[in-house]
């Protein structure tokens, strides 16, 4: 069976930056049943973080894989902060793990994952910007000043994301490598994980309609893709990947 296209698919643009700084992994173990293992990196302040990320999370996940998925996703990000030590800039990340009927998710930054059905798009991941109350609280207490929608340290740099990979000149204002870790039922039609070049433009809940009658995941691909580049212009990169989530 061809599994690329029809089970899975992805697609990686550089949009409107002058420099492409998106990884991703999309790995299919089982389709009967259905275990793929996905992420998107999303790099910033150059791609040394996401390439590093993308490089490591695969073996790193599948090592503590045997104490439970929520925990090795815990363990990768983990093991991949500490490798990351002395490199530029960082990467946010969206992980996810299908296990037959149950996903698990992990995420630090604004790259998400949603699970989409006929008639309603469900996010897994949470959104890691000032415009979560929570977050906000937390770096603000740490000391980030905050300019328009960055966090900045005392010297004036900012970023736009309160958890990351890397960044480590950010955790003196709170910023967390620490993902945001659950596991949930995955209903039947698309698994969709993408960075924020896509969810800056494209809002969870116009999910269905887009994914209306997609059969196969490179035609949900393609019809994110055009509409986020060519239609709604983003100007960032852009990493969108789909799974075919099959009735049960």
């Amino acid at each position: 069976m061809a599994l690329e296209g029809e089970i899975v698919h992805w697609v990686s643009d550089i949009g409107g930056r002058a420099e492409m700084e998106d990884e991703h992994v999309l790995e299919v173990e089982s389709v009967s049943p259905l275990r793929v293992l996905g992420a998107v990196f999303d790099g910033h302040g150059g791609s040394l973080v996401a390439r590093l990320a993308a490089r490591r999370f695969p073996a790193l996940f599948r090592e503590a894989l045997p104490g439970g998925p929520e925990a090795a996703m815990r363990a990768a990000y983990e093991a991949i902060q500490r490798e990351a030590a002395g490199l530029r800039g960082g990467s946010v990340a969206a992980t996810f793990y299908i296990d037959g009927p149950r996903i698990t998710v992990a995420n630090a930054g604004d790259a998400h994952v949603v699970n989409v059905t006929k008639d309603a798009a469900a996010c897994f991941t949470e959104e890691h910007r000032i415009t979560n109350k929570a977050e906000l609280e937390r770096v603000v207490d740490a000391g980030a000043r905050i300019w328009g929608p960055y966090m900045c340290v005392p010297d004036g740099n900012g970023l736009m994301v309160t958890r990351s990979l890397g960044d480590y000149e950010f955790e003196q204002v709170g910023l967390l490598w620490e993902p945001v870790v659950s596991s949930h039922p995955l209903e039947p039609g698309f698994l969709v994980a993408a960075c924020d070049g896509l969810w800056d433009v494209i809002k969870v809940d116009e999910m269905p309609v887009l994914l209306r009658d997609a059969t196969t995941a490179e035609e949900a691909v393609d019809r994110l893709a055009h509409e986020a580049l060519h239609v709604r212009k983003t100007s960032d990169n852009l990493t969108v990947m789909a799974v075919r989530v099959p009735a049960r």
